[in-house]
């Protein structure tokens, strides 16, 4: 019979305690907030000889890590803008969005594309923050009053909290020499700097300046730097992954009409009958009591991107003619048609004006106005 030695039998049990953060840590998008304090123990359960020893429990002196910041935010175009030459006012819309996970500041400044076709050169700034909350810009919402002035390139946006985003609104004048089809591309570049207050208890940077990347890593104590945004439309040097900026390019078009007028004149009969609705007779002559007619045309081209509105004729008669008719015709919105004061009456500064008719591409109108030669 082989007789066996006395065995010790050693069971151990191992439980894992959950980890644990020192206070709420909210959820972002970005995940845990910068700053949370990650604190994980354990317990070792075992035997010996059948009789259960001493728990080791590292709950008294957990394992720890510090979440660090991640740095990143998406500047995105929201709104283009077509314009036309000489307009004021124009106005392209950015939105700004905290991606990181924590409060961040913001610098925001803006670049000139080279490639563009003319400039509108001096852009005025004003930013919003997301009325509704829920990233979607709404003209008359997100855009009441009067925002917040910003000087471009110089000093800094309030604190943004992680997932809230601030609309930018760039305004500037479109010169009046620029043509149809031309276009102004401008980035907008928002670079990440510290806020006043953040969601790390030991948060100890300077406000206001310039986040840079940690070189090395610690594992507890303040949360370190860490640059995570991507690759914007700026370009080098303003804007390349992982620098703590974002970019993006709104563009200007102008759309213009093009309007081209003139005026003819023409002898309808040397001795009328009703000149206001005599029809033509060939070789008639100007002679006094005669009938004559002006007709002024106004056509705006075919390929125009626009169309042409609050059109305002204005034709001051010569006192040598007696005004007699007037009438309008082919605008794609007719205007207020109005005669000399005093009708035929009228001996000097007799004025038929046209306002506020319009022309679409493509269309042409004309007033034409009858007198007799005096």
């Amino acid at each position: 019979m082989r007789t066996f030695g006395r065995v010790m039998r050693k069971v151990a049990y191992f439980a894992a305690v959950g980890a644990a953060a020192l206070g709420a840590a909210p959820a972002f998008a970005a995940g845990t907030s910068a700053g949370t304090s990650v604190a994980n123990s354990f317990t070792l359960d075992y035997q010996v000889g059948g009789v259960s020893q001493t728990q080791i429990n590292t709950s008294g002196a957990p394992t720890r890590f510090t979440v660090d910041r991640k740095v990143d935010l998406t500047v995105t175009t929201v709104a283009n803008a077509t314009v036309s030459p000489g307009q004021t006012g124009a106005r392209v819309v950015y939105g700004v969005l905290n991606s990181g996970n924590d409060n961040t500041a913001w610098r925001l400044s803006i670049k000139d594309i080279a490639a563009d076709t003319f400039d509108i050169g001096t852009y005025t700034a004003r930013f919003y923050t997301d009325a509704g909350n829920d990233g979607v810009f709404t003209p008359g919402v997100d855009d009441a009053g009067a925002g917040t002035a910003y000087t471009l390139g110089a000093g800094v946006t309030p604190n943004v909290a992680p997932d809230a985003r601030l609309w930018v609104i760039l305004t500037g004048n479109v010169p009046a020499g620029a043509t149809n089809g031309q276009f102004d591309d401008v980035a907008l570049i928002a670079n990440s700097f510290y806020p006043t207050a953040s969601l790390d208890p030991a948060y100890a940077s300077t406000p206001g300046t310039e986040i840079t990347a940690a070189a090395t890593n610690t594992l507890t104590g303040a949360a370190q730097d860490v640059l995570a945004d991507g690759t914007g439309t700026a370009g080098a040097p303003e804007d390349v992954a992982n620098d703590g900026a974002h970019s993006s390019t709104a563009r200007y078009t102008v759309a213009a009409a093009a309007v081209t007028a003139n005026k003819t004149v023409s002898v309808i009969r040397t001795n009328p009958t009703n000149c206001a609705t005599d029809t033509v007779i060939a070789n008639s002559f100007a002679t006094p009591g005669a009938c004559v007619e002006y007709v002024i045309s106004a056509s705006n081209a075919a390929g125009a991107a626009a169309t042409a509105s609050a059109i305002a004729i204005s034709d001051v008669l010569p006192n040598e003619v007696q005004w007699v008719s007037s009438a309008q015709a082919g605008f794609t919105a007719a205007g207020t048609l109005t005669n000399p004061a005093g009708g035929a009456g009228c001996t000097s500064a007799c004025t038929v004006s046209l306002t506020g008719a319009s022309l679409a591409p493509g269309a042409t109108g004309t007033v034409t106005i009858r007198a007799l030669v005096r």
